[in-house]
Formats: C-alpha cells, structure tokens, sequence
C-alpha cells in the first residue's frame, strides 16, 4: 500500500514538474488540509468541469479516468489537459500572458472593466422618456409649420361657391397627456422606465393606459401599442374645412359640399403638397424645373355636368391640365375631347380616334 502510494506520488511529481504545473498544484495552503478535505475539494472542481467539458471528447474521456480512486494521478492529468486545453486558446492579443490561470484572472478582471464602461455608454446613450417628449414635440411643431405653409398656397384658391380651403390640425387630447408625463412633470410614471424587465414601447403603452383608463385597448399588445406611440402622426387629428361665403368655414363633409367641390378640395390639397415636393427637389437639386402637372380622373359618368365645370375652373384657376374617362354626357365647352370608336372591317380591328375642341377654348 505504502509502495503504491509513493509510486503515485512521483508519477504525479514527474508529470508537474514535465508540464510546468508544479508551482500550481504544490501550495502551501493546501499542504495544511486532510486527506478528506483535499478529497473533498477535488470532488466538487470536477463536478463543475463535467458540464464544462462534456463537448470535447479528449477532456471527457481524461475527467472519466480521473474518477479512478485507485490512481489518483489520473487527477492531475486530467488537470494537466484542461491547463494545456486553456493555454491553447488564450487570445494573445489581449492577455498578455501564457499561464490559463492568470489569464482567467485578467480576463475577469477585464470583463468587469468593460461592464462599467458599457454600463456607462448604455446610460449616455440610453433615450430617457423626456427626450422622447421633447423630440415629439419638435416634430409635430415642423409638421404644423408645414401645414401652415400650405394654407398660405390655399388661401387664394378658390371654385364654385368654395372661397377658400384651409388644413386644421391639432394634438389629441389624449395624447397631450401622454407627452405631459413624459416630460417628468409627474414623477409618479418614470417608475414605468426605471424597470428593466420591459421595454420603451412598453412602459409607453403602460403609461398611455394608466392616464387614459377609459380607452379600450383591445386585444392589442402593450409592444404594438407602444410602437403606435412612437408615431408622431398618430398624436394629431388633422381636418379639412372651406369657406363658403356667409356660411363661414365649415368642415368639409360629404353633406356639407357637392360632388364637384368635395372632389375640387381634395385635388387643391393635393396640388400644395405636390408643389411643396416640387420646392424641395429644386431646393435639393438646384434646379428650376418646370413642373408639368397632369391629375387623372375616372368613372366620371358619376358626376353631373355642373361638378365637372367645378373641376374645369378649378384647374384653370390653378393652371394643371385635367384627364378623365367620361361618356358622351359631358359637354365639351372647354378643352378638347377624344372619342374612341372600335370599328371590325372583315377579320381586322380598328380604333378610330377622334378630337373635337371645346366651343369655348380660345387660340
């Protein structure tokens, strides 16, 4: 037993001092402990390594051989393969040192560093729920200049009984609110963007729900809804009024204007938004650019003769030129119309094309 024993004993010496792991395993503290306690200690490091190195063949079957308790040298190869395991993947381009053990400890010792630094990156970088608001704000102020600045161009448009059309824009009441305690006005819900269990949209939605408890938010989650809130446009009700004269500015309903002036005032607003596109691509190419505005209409059977004369003098007034498909009912006093009649002579067939100008065009 004793022979066995020392055996042992200068295999283990030979394989430390030949793998240069001497000085790691030949601790003074250790030489303090039982047999028992070593044991113990023993037991649980290769415990922790079972699950550590149960995807290398090599290691597994060198953690195996080492459970042998009749050859306890078996341990210390098994340690001499992990330490070898280790060495071999040690990025020298960042621990400057070839022993695993103090590169494990440098490199927890850099981890930690680099957690503080993310840590503070995340925190500078990290949007708060004021800067949210704030930039909400801006936003939706450069969309009311915007719409303002297209009101100009609709003051002096004018067909019909229509004098004038004009957008009204405003911020829901609800989501006044919303940006109000996201300002920090009401510390009570920045706990909702303290917690890290949720996301931004969520604690959004959260709040949303907790000022505005009697909006039903259907079957829709609180990420949706959160992401809903984090569209400007969804904060403004936008409406579209004309001035008729004594009748004053009235919203403009289907009861409220004609066929001809409803389709009159959607195609004025259409025309401010596409010469604000025209005014940003000159300002953006440099060019000046003549634009040539063509607006289409079908199915215009629909309409009366008085709504197309609407349409005719609005797109005189504004100097675009006007396409519709219309059938024989309409009176060609202005512009030109083009008849197209499908004719089958024997096995051919032709379309003849026939133009005949309004009465009342001019040279």
């Amino acid at each position: 037993m004793i022979i066995a024993a020392k055996v042992s004993w200068c295999v283990v010496l030979r394989l430390s001092r030949h793998s240069d792991v001497e000085k790691r395993l030949n601790r003074r503290e250790l030489a303090y402990l039982s047999a028992d306690e070593l044991r113990s200690m023993s037991d649980k490091a290769l415990g922790a390594l079972r699950t550590a190195v149960a995807d290398n063949e090599y290691l597994r079957d060198s953690l195996r051989a080492s459970e042998d308790s009749r050859k306890p040298e078996n341990k210390v190869r098994f340690f001499i393969a992990v330490y070898q395991h280790l060495r071999e993947r040690i990025r020298q381009d960042i621990i400057k040192t070839d022993d695993p053990i103090d590169a494990i400890e440098q490199m927890e010792i850099e981890l930690s560093r680099l957690t503080a630094e993310l840590t503070g990156r995340e925190k500078k970088l990290a949007i708060s729920s004021e800067s949210v608001a704030n930039i909400m704000r801006k936003t939706i102020q450069r969309e009311q200049n915007r719409i303002r600045m297209l009101n100009q161009g609709l003051q002096n448009i004018a067909f019909g009984q229509v004098k004038s059309v004009r957008l009204v824009v405003n911020i829901r009441d609800t989501h006044a609110m919303l940006l109000d305690a996201l300002s920090g006005q009401q510390d009570e819900y920045q706990d909702l963007f303290n917690d890290n269990r949720i996301t931004f949209s969520e604690a959004m939605a959260k709040l949303y729900q907790r000022i505005n408890p009697h909006i039903d938010m259907g079957q829709r989650t609180a990420q949706t809804i959160g992401e809903e809130l984090l569209d400007y446009r969804n904060y403004l009700e936008l409406e579209v009024e004309v001035f008729r004269g004594a009748d004053g500015w009235l919203r403009a309903e289907s009861g409220a204007l004609s066929t001809g002036e409803a389709i009159g005032t959607g195609m004025s607003i259409l025309l401010m938004v596409v010469q604000s596109w025209e005014e940003e691509s000159r300002r953006i190419r440099g060019k000046d650019i003549v634009p040539c505005r063509l607006l289409f209409l079908d199915e215009a059977a629909r309409l009366d003769g008085k709504s197309i004369s609407t349409l005719f003098e609005l797109c005189e007034r504004l100097d675009m030129q006007l396409l519709i498909a219309a059938p024989e009912n309409i009176s060609p006093e202005k512009g030109t119309t083009y008849k197209l009649v499908r004719k089958i002579s024997g096995n051919q067939e032709h379309v003849h094309v026939v133009g005949l100008r309004g009465f009342g065009a001019t040279e």
